[in-house]
């Protein structure tokens, strides 16, 4: 009976101070969205979390980019995404609420490539490929210790 109620006990423990386990491994989507999905298909995912701010063209890859504000999310506030001329996300970017979101809330950090220098702070997880999916690289960037500004997926080259 006491192990029951100490093992209860610790639970909202761990519940109330809000301890979040790192996840074991980045992943390699954010928000529903996976590198090398079609625009058609990003699109209808985004037009349900997120209305579209901006859309251009880049002359010089023959892509486009958008950024969608996010409609209802605590830790994030937009996203920004990039389109390979044969209309395929390529590059998908975070940006965080001030404050919100750890390194650690996207990876176990001490498996990242850590960068500072002192004012800027950058993690580094290289995702292996799966299957027919290509290595991913995830990149997390702030001028806080803790908390992240934003994180990038892309490619691996």
């Amino acid at each position: 009976m006491k192990r029951k109620l100490f093992l209860i006990n610790l639970l909202f423990l761990l519940i109330f101070n809000g301890i979040q386990a790192a996840p074991a491994k980045p992943s390699r989507e954010a928000f529903g969205l996976r590198l090398g999905m079609s625009e058609e298909a990003v699109h209808k995912r985004m037009r349900k979390i997120a209305t579209q701010q901006k859309e251009e063209r880049e002359e010089e890859e023959g892509g486009e980019q958008e950024v969608w504000v996010l409609k209802k999310d605590s830790r994030y506030n937009y996203l920004l995404t990039k389109f390979s001329r044969e209309h395929r996300l390529i590059l998908v970017t975070a940006v965080a609420h001030p404050g919100r979101v750890r390194y650690s809330d996207l990876g176990e950090t001490k498996e990242a490539t850590v960068a500072t220098d002192g004012i800027n702070y950058s993690y580094k997880w290289k995702i292996a490929a799966q299957g027919k999916e290509r290595a991913v690289i995830l990149i997390a960037r702030g001028s806080n210790a803790e908390f992240l500004a934003s994180y990038s997926l892309y490619f691996s080259r």
